[in-house]
């Protein structure tokens, strides 16, 4: 979780010919409307504590060893949609950006989904292991 100028491998990336930023951490899977809803809260939040957001990075991240994203401070994201949905449960800006009673339905829906995915058998685990027995 960083920013660049025109870093095509860090979440936020402020290109050089135009004037915008864009976040690199959305895919076409997210509810565009909850992703713009906590992207303001966040910007909101940003502005209005004054919060420092570091110097820019201008490395790219795909490059990183761990050891320099620790000395970095750069965090990631979380690898799968548990840990995402651990993260945003104990998130108390998503909360209020959506609702106690939004937040809460939305948390137990993605804990279903990630159960329901984690007990299911992937073709390529069926290709890397069927063969050992």
């Amino acid at each position: 979780m960083t920013y660049g100028p025109n870093n095509r491998s860090a979440m936020l990336r402020m290109p050089q010919n135009r004037f915008c930023i864009e976040n690199r951490a959305t895919d076409m899977c997210m509810n565009a409307y909850l992703a713009m809803a906590c992207t303001t809260a966040a910007t909101v939040e940003g502005i209005s504590l004054k919060t420092d957001p570091g110097p820019p990075l201008g490395k790219d991240l795909y490059q990183m060893s761990e050891a320099e994203f620790d000395e970095a401070g750069i965090q990631r994201l979380p690898r799968n949609l548990g840990d995402a949905a651990t993260l945003l449960e104990g998130d108390d800006l998503f909360k209020a950006a959506i609702g106690e009673q939004m937040h809460n339905s939305f948390i137990q829906y993605k804990r279903d989904e990630w159960e329901r995915y984690s007990v299911s058998i992937s073709q390529w685990e069926i290709e890397e292991y069927l063969r050992y027995f």
